[in-house]
């Protein structure tokens, strides 16, 4: 969030025609960025349209998995009943995305894995892939839950609970988008059972 805001700094100190105007949007904010919003830009106005939550067209399912050790067969039994490509599983760290990929890629998914280790070539080579199909499954962290869009993503899987209600709402974000629908599902265990955020996500 710091370095966010420290780069609209730059940008509002590099803009200064008088007559300039910005408008800024997101799917979510936060009280820092509001209060951000608040000191730097002054006669503005606000629209919320669907403040902090995800949209209607979304089905979003919370699925009690019990142990970490039971998320990868629960995986396996989501694309056994069938699924419509394409598809994102978010993961909390690169190291744990690694280590689902290894595990699924054998299994006739045509999966690939987006993380911060690639570099630019690789990355667009997979943006384009999965953009075109070629790829049907796509194991990310929090890299992949802003900023990048991607058309008619039929299906969500946090295979790790977020870190916050806003990490959520960006990630399941992903589908539902433009007016279409699509389903989100987020794995819990028992150990997610004692968080706070397990409920804050329940609510929405």
């Amino acid at each position: 969030n710091q370095k966010f805001q420290d780069d609209l700094d730059v940008i509002l100190e590099a803009c200064d025609n008088p007559k300039r105007k910005f408008a800024l949007f997101s799917a979510t904010t936060s009280k820092t960025m509001t209060s951000w919003v608040h000191e730097k830009l002054k006669n503005f106005a606000t629209i919320n349209i669907s403040p902090n939550m995800p949209v209607a067209t979304i089905k979003q399912e919370l699925k009690y998995v019990g142990t970490e050790a039971a998320k990868l067969q629960v995986v396996r039994d989501i694309v056994r009943e069938g699924i419509q490509p394409p598809v994102l599983i978010f993961l909390q760290s690169k190291d744990r995305a690694k280590q689902l990929f290894a595990e699924l890629m054998y299994d006739g998914l045509n999966i690939d894995i987006i993380h911060s280790d690639r570099n630019e070539k690789e990355r667009n080579e997979v943006y384009r892939k999965f953009r075109e199909g070629k790829i049907w499954v796509l194991i990310c962290t929090e890299l992949m839950s802003r900023g990048i869009d991607f058309r008619n993503i039929s299906m969500v899987i946090n295979f790790d609970l977020p870190t916050s209600t806003i990490s959520y709402v960006h990630r399941v974000g992903r589908v539902g988008r433009a007016g279409k629908s699509g389903k989100a599902i987020t794995f819990y265990t028992n150990e997610d059972n004692k968080c706070g955020l397990l409920r804050d996500i329940a609510k929405m």
